[in-house]
């Protein structure tokens, strides 16, 4: 029951990744509008990747895959970090001060880090082993 929650959480968060560069004019960092669409591409890039991450990792925990746990656990690793630093940036309107950037990472370990915790138990290698 845990793992299906995991997996609905995890393809929740995969399709408003996907969405969200797309559905809105939101800027990550003030600064992004100044930089060369290079460096914008690589950054909505990076977050349409976690996305689909998400979304194949949690239908892989749905239809039982021993693969998709490490494809969450990687996934989960990278959005904490690249999370709580856009947090950060976004509430500062600017350079962050050490208490946001606390703050920020405290509200990622939320989002992602939790849900890196359940999958990463060793009981969940053994639900999804089917053999």
């Amino acid at each position: 029951m845990i793992l299906r929650l995991a997996a609905l959480y995890l393809i929740a968060l995969g399709l408003a990744g996907l969405a969200w560069p797309f559905a809105s004019n939101a800027i990550y960092y003030p600064e992004m509008a100044t930089q060369a669409l290079s460096q914008q591409l690589k950054i909505y890039s990076r977050e349409l990747c976690l996305a689909l991450a998400f979304i194949i990792g949690g239908i892989g925990i749905i239809k039982k895959q021993l693969w998709s746990r490490k494809v969450c656990l990687a996934a989960l690793a990278l959005a904490f970090f690249y999370g709580g630093n856009i947090i950060s940036w976004q509430w500062a309107g600017g350079k962050p001060p050490t208490q946001i950037l606390i703050s920020a990472y405290l509200l990622s370990f939320l989002l992602f880090g939790v849900l890196f915790l359940i999958l990463f138990r060793e009981l969940t290698a053994k639900a999804l082993d089917i053999r």
